[in-house]
């Protein structure tokens, strides 16, 4: 296949099918005696995959799980998109911890009583990695207090109702299409209403849809890439 025949068939660009090949997103394409490309259909499984998995995985990741695959490590490559899945279910429980915390569903009580907390503890308790949370203090996100002791963090239980509602604006930005930037969360901070519940419902509702939908788009996009990996371990391609 020519590449104008990849642009019909995929409805992309003959700019973006070579775009695909500089990135290594496709084996090295062969050219005929007239120095023109020349596609297989093994080039044309990994594009389509390439397609499949482009509404839940950038180009980088997506090069690095291609990476995987072409070297045989299918297992690898299956391992990284198996991750994504994991993330993407850990910001569901932060999702849920953020509900619970906004908007008090069935009783919610914080599990820790201590007026003291460490950061570990912030993290178990919101589900929100120590790093991220050190990320947001440094930038000033959030204000914390060290000992005078060992200079480490600490925390208290409103840490833990500002750190769900930072992640819960960052998710938010998501839901609606928009790059997460840390200006943009300190604006939305500013007016912020913790009384204002049907505004808070109408988000977390935003945000729970979008975690469904991009679930969905990785089941399929990980279904893809399945397939991907057992064609090119059988070396038979559609």
């Amino acid at each position: 296949m020519r590449p104008v025949d990849i642009s019909r068939k995929f409805g992309i660009s003959t700019a973006t099918i070579r775009k695909y090949e500089l990135l290594g997103l496709t084996p090295p394409v062969s050219r005929s005696h007239a120095g023109y490309r020349v596609f297989s259909s093994e080039h044309v499984a990994y594009i389509a995959c390439v397609r499949e998995m482009l509404p839940a995985f950038s180009l980088i990741e997506i090069t690095k799980i291609f990476e995987a695959v072409m070297s045989g490590e299918i297992d690898t490559a299956l391992w990284i998109a198996n991750k994504k899945q994991a993330d993407l279910y850990r910001e569901k429980l932060i999702a849920e911890k953020i509900a619970k915390s906004l908007l008090r569903r069935n009783g919610h009580q914080i599990n820790v009583n201590r007026k003291e907390l460490t950061i570990n503890d912030i993290s178990q308790e919101t589900g929100v990695p120590a790093t991220t949370i050190r990320h947001w203090d440094r930038v000033g996100l959030i204000s914390v207090k060290r000992s005078p002791e060992n200079n480490y963090r600490i925390f208290t239980t409103e840490h833990i109702k500002q750190i769900l509602t930072i992640y819960a604006l960052k998710l938010s930005l998501y839901s609606n299409h928009q790059k997460y930037s840390i200006e943009q969360i300190r604006e939305s901070m500013y007016s912020f209403d913790y009384n204002d519940k049907n505004e808070i419902l109408t988000m977390i509702t935003a945000i729970e849809q979008h975690l469904s939908d991009m679930n969905r788009d990785q089941m399929k996009a990980t279904s893809a890439l399945f397939h991907l990996c057992v064609q090119v371990e059988t070396n038979q391609f559609d």
